[in-house]
């Protein structure tokens, strides 16, 4: 018996040296840690903890990128938004990478904890004699039930794996997040250089093209003719240069270690089919997300509820009932439902893709009013002679109308909203000589910027159809 020490009536025995466990006794610990001297992982204590800081901060991250996202979008072109909108699904899906792969290491270290303290009560494990079976039950569940031992071993080395599994998703993230920014950037400046900022994407899917070639060309030939190629040669000197290029390029002296190590232990096939599985199902679910979030994917259980362009109320289209922080970048709005006030105050917001498209179009001499890119500074004030005939010509393509009647002699004016940043043009209607009641204001939507070319869809278009935003004296 070991001794022990006394605290009044409680006795607490001493700990037993884990260096030295029976090699019949039941343990936690693989073969190589028990030679090692060791009764688990030696990174447990550091894998829980930053599992728990890392739950609990990813939570937060999902949020913080839509906001950010909200923020920036409504000022960007067509090119931009594309390069934003591949930034915030790349940064919700190491964020859900983080959630996902942190929450289960937490949950599964907090069941491997408890069968840790479960082996330390009861060394023994599972007394079968105790159970009140009968002998075949006996038998079957004896056979296919493992000791706690080996159970623990196993939940710990899940643990770890998940753990470095996680965190080369994660760097995989990063780093396609890093690239694909660098390669946007670069695509944008080209685009500015060439053709007004026009066609980044078709500069970025160059980009990615020479990227992607690299490493695969080097792959094939090293492959085909890697054998043929005399050592120290010009040919293997060229080659060589190409495959260091590409292991800088694709970083893989960073990720090469965790993930040569998973692939290798664990299988090629099976762990790269892991890999795409996990990196698409994590791209899928930020896409359901920004979709959800801009109110595009939901669940519909309404079998007789839809609203109409004359038979609904949206809540987006009046200011004060709006959720705080939502930009609602492509709704315009006025103040309220009920109208109390003597004018109401129609906003518009600018869509830079579709409004630079649409005044280009229809009105193609009226003049920009700010140079594109990156701008330091205050806006500067220009002349009315500038101003006036661009806000004629949002006029005439949103055709407003108050009750049915067109308002032609509407003054717009270029506003931007103090909360939310959105920029757009603003007007005031009249509201003291309408009679109590329902009132409609109605308004036409931008087309997009590349006209469809199917002369019936040109004519059943959405964006001829006007939006209508009812009201109440």
């Amino acid at each position: 018996m070991s001794p022990a020490r006394t605290l009044g009536p409680v006795i607490i025995p001493k700990q037993p040296v884990p260096s030295a466990p029976p090699e019949n006794a039941p343990s936690p610990h693989d073969p190589e840690l028990r030679a090692a001297g060791q009764l688990t992982s030696p990174t447990w204590e550091l894998e829980l903890f930053l599992s728990g800081a890392f739950v609990f901060a990813s939570f937060q991250l999902p949020d913080v990128i839509e906001d950010v996202f909200r923020r920036l979008e409504p000022h960007m072109t067509e090119s931009t938004s594309f390069i934003l909108l591949m930034g915030t699904l790349y940064g919700k899906a190491i964020a859900f990478t983080l959630i996902a792969t942190f929450l289960v290491h937490l949950v599964s270290r907090a069941q491997w904890v408890a069968l840790l303290g479960l082996q330390s009560v009861f060394p023994r494990g599972i007394r079968w004699d105790e159970m009140k079976l009968g002998p075949n039950a006996r038998e079957v569940y004896r056979a296919s039930t493992p000791d706690l031992g080996s159970v623990i071993a196993r939940v710990d080395n899940f643990c770890s794996i998940v753990f470095s599994a996680g965190l080369l998703v994660v760097v995989v993230f990063a780093y396609s997040t890093m690239l694909v920014t660098l390669m946007s950037s670069g695509a944008y400046l080209l685009a500015l250089a060439f053709t007004q900022g026009r066609g980044t994407q078709r500069y970025l899917m160059l980009i990615g093209a020479l990227f992607a070639a690299l490493p695969l060309v080097a792959t094939l030939v090293d492959r085909k003719f890697g054998d043929r190629i005399a050592p120290g040669s010009r040919g293997a000197r060229i080659l060589r240069a190409m495959l260091r290029l590409s292991l800088v390029l694709s970083m893989m002296h960073v990720l090469g270690p965790m993930m040569w190590t998973l692939i290798t232990n664990i299988g090629r096939i099976r762990a790269v089919a892991m890999l795409y599985v996990v990196l698409a199902a994590i791209l899928l679910l930020s896409v359901a997300d920004r979709l959800a979030q801009s109110d595009r994917l939901s669940l519909n259980s309404y079998d007789f509820f839809g609203a109409s362009r004359g038979h609904g109320v949206r809540y987006q289209n009046y200011e004060n009932q709006r959720v705080d922080g939502e930009t609602y970048s492509r709704v315009p709005s006025i103040q309220a439902d009920i109208i109390r006030d003597p004018y109401v105050r129609l906003f518009i917001p600018y869509s830079p893709p579709r409004h630079n498209a649409a005044v280009r179009r229809q009105c193609p001499d009226a003049k920009p009013l700010q140079e594109r890119g990156v701008q330091l500074g205050a806006e500067p004030s220009l002349d009315d002679s500038l101003v006036v005939p661009v806000l004629a010509c949002l006029a005439r393509l949103h055709a407003v109308t108050l009750d049915g009647v067109p308002q032609p002699e509407l003054q717009f004016s270029f506003y931007e909203q103090p909360r939310t940043g959105l920029k757009g043009i603003l007007a005031y209607l009249p509201a003291d000589s309408l009679a109590r009641g329902r009132h409609v204001i109605t308004l036409l939507s931008m087309p997009p910027v590349q006209l469809p070319t199917d002369s019936a869809r040109l004519a059943n278009a959405s964006w001829k159809k006007p939006l209508e935003i009812p009201f109440w004296r």
